[in-house]
């Protein structure tokens, strides 16, 4: 970061447990709307979402528990070729993003900066999350508090307990 640039204020930041991502290929829709539906149908929580459509094709990513993963990769398997599972994923989401280019600007830049992947990237009117290698989420909070600055009393990075569906 430059030194005459100021840390970007947010309200807080917050880790994933571990991970695993599906990586959906472009395609019309269908494939990727079986895939989700198949998910949802063996109770497969969706954990993290982005979809994008280019050139007419949809496609995308999403992140689902660890535990989760032998469920999904037996659900999966009449999709093979539509999508690739990428292992030991965590999320970083950092709120409220208040919908500033900058601050995702600044945060890609210190994660290339500190030689680490990112593998994915989602947003909603709050919250900016990336994915990165599970094992590398500390280096991660290193890297993207070199350019936030978070308020004194901001909660816990890492889950403290998870509420399980059901």
């Amino acid at each position: 970061m430059n030194v005459h640039e100021q840390k970007l204020p947010v309200g807080g930041l917050k880790l994933s447990s571990e991970l695993v991502q599906l990586q959906l290929h472009p395609n019309d829709g269908g494939s990727t709307n079986r895939i989700l539906a198949c998910l949802a149908e063996r109770h497969v929580n969706l954990v993290l979402a982005s979809m994008d459509v280019l050139d007419g094709l949809l496609n995308g990513m999403c992140c689902i528990l660890v535990e989760d993963r032998q469920t999904a990769e037996m659900v999966l398997q009449p999709f093979t070729g539509a999508y690739t599972m990428l292992s030991s994923v965590g999320a970083l989401t950092i709120f409220p993003h208040r919908s500033r280019l900058k601050l995702i600007g600044r945060i890609l830049t210190a994660m290339h900066t500190a030689g680490l992947p990112v593998y994915g990237v989602a947003s909603s009117f709050s919250t900016l999350s990336l994915t990165t290698h599970y094992l590398q989420l500390d280096k991660a909070v290193s890297a993207v508090c070199s350019v936030i600055d978070l308020p004194e009393n901001h909660a816990p990075f890492h889950p403290e307990f998870r509420v399980q569906q059901l």
